[in-house]
């Protein structure tokens, strides 16, 4: 087949939904399917990745390093193009993307069917005012409008299919997020060593994403547990805040601020770490969690889409009571006294749970977030 993903963002920009997007063109690729991947940037251009032929279209506007416009005319440019490729199916992401709106009327005016898989479980949470009335009046509108003309709708999780259902009354099939099963030390041939006491953040560094909350615990742990460490991988706009706080605590000595690294350099940090996850953001299901779990690592986090599905499969995953800094110190404090075992990934099965084990992806779904 010839598929065409029509994305406001793909890598070399990083997040759950580029991620996700480059994993499915890569495979598609894989299994001899033609996939041509649209998308907006600051370097305009065609390139070739993995087998995966990317257009990158100008961006303007760009707004809190998430989301930017198209040009106009860049509707009628893609049905065109659309056309001459003679693609078969056209695939958006995340309802709220201007690009998903562009790809849905690109497919609709060629005569194409749209997929349209969703990344979000809720409605985006912010603590500005504006941003949430912006952005329900984008869900309402537009964002409907996306998910009631798409001939199938994916989501990410449960969460977000029952969120896809409040929104648009709409019936989405669970498509689950995935990451690869192979961790990147076994593939250079050696083990991962169990490391409880090094504790890693990832993520954007915004509000809600739960980097104070992180630092905030580092603190409360480390009188106790002098050989603690950790690490924040991420960047945003909350990067001076956030080294601020680390000098305020005391704790800048033992935690390494290492701003955007690649994907590669992620599962490395994670490899037998414990991953601290205090976001309370509408995440799907956070491709962190998998990852973690698949370097023999283990996961402390807030209840979040995903990671009581992990739990009962046998993931070593801690879920806090509550979402507050005492309980995820509370967790985490517990789980230095008892690590536990990393589970084998070929207990974490594929079919209505998230993890496709062995082989190559490990098709751990998200359970509703756009995050990172």
């Amino acid at each position: 087949m010839r598929i065409a993903f029509v994305v406001n963002n793909y890598p070399p920009r990083t997040g759950g939904v580029e991620l996700h997007v480059r994993s499915l063109a890569t495979e598609l690729t894989r299994m001899g399917h033609e996939v041509l991947v649209v998308t907006l940037g600051t370097e305009p251009g065609w390139s070739h990745v993995n087998g995966v032929e990317i257009l990158t279209l100008p961006e303007h506007f760009r707004v809190a390093d998430i989301l930017g416009f198209p040009s106009l005319g860049t509707r009628r440019q893609l049905t065109g193009l659309l056309r001459q490729r003679e693609i078969d199916v056209v695939s958006v992401h995340t309802r709220f993307f201007p690009m998903s709106y562009v790809g849905m009327r690109a497919a609709r005016a060629a005569g194409l069917p749209l997929i349209h898989t969703e990344h979000g479980s809720d409605h985006v949470a912010s603590d500005s005012a504006v941003i949430r009335f912006a952005s329900r009046l984008v869900d309402f509108t537009l964002g409907r409008r996306v998910l009631r003309s798409a001939d199938r709708v994916l989501g990410v999780s449960e969460n977000v299919t029952a969120f896809i259902h409040r929104l648009a009354d709409v019936d989405g099939e669970v498509f689950y997020n995935a990451v690869d099963a192979v961790s990147v030390t076994d593939a250079a041939g050696s083990g991962s060593s169990a490391r409880q006491a090094h504790l890693v953040f990832v993520g954007r560094l915004v509000a809600g994403k739960g980097w104070r909350e992180f630092l905030e615990v580092v603190a409360a742990i480390r009188p106790v547990h002098p050989e603690l460490t950790a690490e924040v991988l991420g960047d945003g706009a909350d990067m001076a805040s956030l080294r601020a706080l680390a000098a305020s605590l005391g704790v800048e000595d033992i935690v390494s601020v290492r701003g955007r690294v690649s994907q590669s350099e992620v599962r490395e940090a994670l490899q037998g770490a414990t991953l601290v996850n205090p976001t309370t953001l509408s995440e799907g299901f956070q491709t962190t969690l998998l990852e973690a779990i698949a370097e023999g690592g283990r996961v402390v986090t807030y209840s979040v889409p995903g990671a009581a599905t992990l739990k009962e499969q046998g993931a070593n995953v801690t879920i806090t009571d509550e979402k507050n800094t005492a309980s995820l110190v509370e967790a985490v404090t517990a789980v230095l006294r008892d690590p536990g075992s990393p589970a084998p990934t070929s207990s974490l099965k594929a079919g209505p749970g998230p993890l496709v084990p062995s082989s190559s992806l490990k098709c751990a779904r998200r359970s509703g977030a756009h995050t990172n």
